[in-house]
């Protein structure tokens, strides 16, 4: 069978291009339809329009092919999202948070269907539970980590070294939160959300 001419579909908000791309996406809509465990290689390669053959040459098998998508997200992360958390300033704080919750919102809707297919799998396997701390939560809240010292330290933020960690596991959570009740309540309630950042973070105060 001939190979389609390649593009560059969107994977996570991103970009992941050529034939690994199109395979990516293929999977995605395979695992989506028929499950990690129902879906196979030669499904994954009739929605790509290649042999099965050919889906192996750039794959050792379905495995592989997730690792990958795990992989993808982590980019997805490390490229997108955390560039716009660093830009966040001292003197700009409340409007960076208002840009900040708008983005994770539109993110949060665009990656919303291909985590619906991951996360269920990721959480039934240790090794993937290890790769996606390591791929996306770990750089993401060492990000976040970074950025809090800094906005302490120029907001002046007493003890600050002492309560950063569980200031951080508080905002984390307050967050992580947020975006669900938005999309299961379906408000934008993001002046009482940056309020309660704030006291949380101890960021008021010190304004």
């Amino acid at each position: 069978m001939a190979e389609r001419e390649e593009a560059t579909p969107l994977v996570f908000g991103g970009e992941v291009t050529g034939r690994k791309g199109q395979i990516l996406a293929a999977a995605l809509d395979v695992f989506a339809e028929k499950g990690y465990e129902g879906g196979s290689m030669r499904e994954i390669a009739s929605h790509v329009g290649v042999s099965e053959a050919a889906l192996y040459r750039h794959f050792t098998g379905k495995e592989a092919i997730f690792h990958a998508l795990i992989e993808a997200f982590g980019v997805a992360v490390r490229h997108e999202a955390l560039p716009k958390l660093r830009a966040v300033r001292a003197e700009t704080l409340e409007s960076d948070l208002r840009e900040l919750l708008v983005d994770r919102r539109r993110t949060a809707r665009s990656v919303e269907p291909a985590l619906r297919v991951i996360l269920p799998v990721v959480l039934r396997n240790r090794e993937w539970i290890k790769e996606m701390k390591e791929r996306v939560g770990r750089p993401a809240l060492a990000a976040l980590l970074e950025k809090v010292i800094v906005l302490d330290t120029e907001l002046d933020v007493e003890n600050a070294e002492a309560t950063r960690a569980d200031r951080v596991r508080m905002l984390v959570s307050l967050i992580a939160g947020y975006l669900a009740t938005t999309f299961a309540l379906e408000d934008e309630r993001d002046d009482a959300m940056i309020e309660a950042v704030l006291r949380v973070m101890r960021w008021d105060v010190a304004q």
